[in-house]
C-alpha cells in the first residue's frame, strides 16, 4: 500500500488556506529562503517561456513567474489554494498573464501533453508529499518538459530540518520517535503518529539519486538557507544596512551551494534539465 494519501494532503492544505502565504512573511529567515528560491528563477527564466507551476499554493511564486511570461499554467492539488491563488492574481492585477488554473496531482499530469513546457516550477515541496510515488512525480515532470527544458524542484530536507528545529522539536521528542523519522525521512503515521503534517524529508544523496534515476541532468543543488539558520536577530540587524544586506545575501547564496553546507537548510533546491534524446 502506498504511503501517499492524496485526500489527506488535499484536506490539509484546504484547511491551511492563507497560512501558506503568511508563512513566507512571518520572519526574516523565511524571507531569506524566498530570496534563495527566487534567485534561481531570475537566473534561468527567459521572457515568453511556457511555464507550468506545480503545487502553486496561494501564489507566493506565481506573481514573479508572470513577470516573465503570459503563458503560465498554475496548478495545485487543493481547490482552496487554487481559489486563493486566482483571487490574489485578480486583486494584484496580473491574472491576465495567467493562461489557466487547473487542479492537478503532481503524480498525474495527464491533462498536459508531452513536451509542452519550457520550464516547470515545483517549489514549496510538492514532491515531499507523495512519499513512495516520488519517481512517478519526477517522471511526469520530465514528460511534460520540452527537450532541454528546466525544472525547479524544492523538497524538504532531513538534516536541515534537524538543524533548524533541534531545540524546538527534535530534542523534546523521545529518541525512539526521532529515530523512526530519521531512518525513513517520513513524518507519517507509519513512523510518527504525533504530526498531521505528513511529508517526506530528503537527504541530498537521495534527491540526487532520484533525479539521476529519472534521467535528469542536475545543474545546481542548493540549500534553501544556510548562514541565516537560527540567527534571526543578527540577520534583522544586517538588513538595516543596504550594503551589508546585499553582501550577506550574496554570501548566503554561495554558502547554500557549498558541498559542505547544502543540507543546512529546511529545503533542498535542485535545478535540472531534461536531456535531449
Amino acid at each position: 500500500m502506498s504511503l501517499y494519501d492524496q485526500a489527506h494532503i488535499r484536506n490539509f492544505y484546504n484547511e491551511y488556506a492563507e497560512r501558506e502565504t503568511a508563512r513566507w512573511d512571518k520572519s526574516i529567515i523565511e524571507q531569506v529562503k524566498l530570496h534563495v528560491h527566487q534567485h534561481y528563477l531570475h537566473q534561468h527564466l527567459k521572457q515568453k517561456d511556457s511555464i507550468l507551476e506545480l503545487g502553486a499554493g496561494s501564489g507566493v511564486f506565481t506573481e514573479l513567474l508572470t513577470q516573465y511570461t503570459s503563458n503560465l499554467t498554475v496548478t495545485d492539488l487543493s481547490p482552496v489554494q487554487l481559489k486563493l491563488n486566482k483571487e490574489k492574481a485578480n486583486k494584484d492585477n496580473y491574472a491576465h498573464r495567467i493562461k489557466n488554473w487547473a487542479l492537478a496531482d503532481i503524480c498525474d499530469l495527464s491533462k498536459f501533453k508531452n513536451n509542452s513546457f519550457d520550464k516547470v516550477v515545483c517549489y514549496g515541496g510538492p514532491l515531499s508529499y507523495v512519499f513512495d510515488q516520488k519517481i512517478k512525480g519526477l517522471t511526469e515532470i520530465k514528460r511534460v518538459l520540452k527537450p532541454n527544458g528546466l525544472a525547479f524542484i524544492g523538497v524538504m530536507n532531513l538534516w536541515g530540518t534537524v538543524n533548524e528545529y533541534l531545540n524546538k522539536i527534535i530534542l523534546p521528542v523521545p529518541k525512539s520517535d526521532n529515530e523512526k523519522v530519521m531512518a525513513t525521512g517520513n513524518l507519517h503515521p507509519s513512523s510518527f503518529t504525533a504530526s498531521d503534517h505528513h511529508c517526506h524529508m530528503f537527504t541530498a544523496e537521495e534527491l540526487k539519486n532520484d533525479l539521476e534515476k529519472v534521467g535528469f541532468r542536475l545543474l545546481t543543488i542548493s540549500a534553501s538557507n544556510c548562514l541565516s539558520v537560527s540567527r534571526q536577530k543578527e540577520v534583522e540587524a544586517i538588513r538595516n544596512s543596504r550594503e551589508k544586506w546585499e553582501y550577506f545575501l550574496d554570501l548566503e547564496l554561495r554558502a547554500c551551494q557549498s558541498t559542505g553546507m547544502v543540507e543546512s537548510g529546511t529545503h533542498l533546491i535542485a535545478i535540472v534539465q531534461k536531456k535531449r534524446n
